[in-house]
Formats: C-alpha cells, sequence, structure tokens
C-alpha cells in the first residue's frame, strides 16, 4: 500500500534545484569559489579592525566562507539581534557544533556566512555595525 500512496513528488523543487545547478555552472564553479575566498579573506582583514571581536575556525587555505565570532562578553543572540537591528543577518547558536562549543567554553557564537550575492560594499557595512556595537555597548564587554 505505501506504493500507491497519494500526493505529488517535489518536482517544483527538482526543477529549481536543476536552474541553480545550471546558473552557478554558467558562472563557472572555479569563479563562485574566487570570489568567495577574495570576500573571505577581506573580512577577516577587515573583522581584526573591530576591538574585543574573537573570530573562530581554521587558518588558511581549509577555512571556507562562514566566520564564526564573538565580541567580548555580550551573548551571541543579542549580538546577533544588535547587527539586525542594523540591517545586518547572521546567526547564531552552535551551528551544529554543540560539543566543539562546549570545548571551548563558549555558549555559542555568532555566525556571519559570504557566498555570491554578497559584495565587498556589504562586509565594509558589517564591520561598521560591529564597530557602532562595540562603542554602543563597550561597558557591557
Amino acid at each position: 500500500p505505501h506504493g500507491f500512496e497519494a500526493g505529488t513528488p517535489p518536482i517544483a523543487e527538482a526543477i529549481a534545484l536543476g536552474e541553480a545547478a545550471s546558473y552557478l555552472m554558467e558562472i563557472g564553479m572555479e569563479r563562485v569559489f574566487a570570489h568567495d575566498r577574495a570576500l573571505l579573506e577581506y573580512a577577516l582583514k577587515r573583522l581584526a579592525e573591530v576591538p574585543d571581536l574573537k573570530v573562530y575556525g581554521p587558518k588558511g587555505e581549509d577555512r571556507g566562507g562562514v566566520i564564526p565570532f564573538t565580541l567580548g562578553r555580550l551573548h551571541p543572540h543579542d549580538l546577533a539581534t544588535f547587527l539586525d537591528q542594523e540591517g545586518i543577518a547572521v546567526r547564531a547558536g552552535h551551528h551544529c557544533a554543540q560539543p566543539l562549543h562546549r570545548k571551548l567554553g563558549l555558549a555559542a557564537t555568532a555566525r556571519a556566512s559570504f557566498y555570491l550575492y554578497n559584495t565587498f560594499e556589504e562586509v565594509d557595512r558589517f564591520v561598521e555595525a560591529l564597530l557602532r556595537i562595540h562603542t554602543r555597548y563597550r561597558a557591557w564587554l
């Protein structure tokens, strides 16, 4: 009876996946990777300007376009809210790495993710927002 279950298979999702793959192949994955790498390197350089900011993750070529971070003693969920109020979207939490967070003694981290659709100007706005938050909540850090 399970073989004749009613319902439509996820046709729209399959078509969308095919279109996304075609789009990326048209751009070229080498170009996608190069853009991701350039944004990551630029972001890491700019983030070094933010006092009390700690970046987590591997160094060098093994790092992808994801940057987990904390800002002083601000809870990452509060930091994510403050960034949201600045028009910057990040995630906060364990990011499917709760054992690592526990080992590092962290309740959570905030995480910025960069990809093909992000720009260097967005990285600048992100860093400027962090600098404003640092100034505003300096007493809490």
